[in-house]
């Protein structure tokens, strides 16, 4: 049990990892400031509708899921 939770947590923290990296920042889509280069995303991903939305709403809750496959591992090696 404890390796599937392991491996729980590295696939959501890669997933979490991805999903940050193709995120737009409110700087790149009001274009001040940086050096308009972007994240991987860019803006192909601000082009469609309620995308930046449900990719927030997805980030949020496969943190909420990293946050309780951590605490479960923590637990878990402390038990035993």
């Amino acid at each position: 049990m404890y390796t599937v939770l392991l491996v729980l947590q590295v696939i959501i923290a890669l997933i979490l990892i991805a999903l940050t990296a193709f995120t737009t920042t409110k700087s790149e889509t009001q274009g001040g400031g940086g050096f308009g280069w972007g994240t991987l995303g860019g803006k192909a991903s601000s082009s469609i509708a309620g995308l930046e939305d449900q990719l927030g709403r997805i980030t949020t809750w496969l943190a909420v899921l990293f946050l309780c496959a951590s605490a479960l591992v923590a637990l878990w090696a402390a038990r035993f």
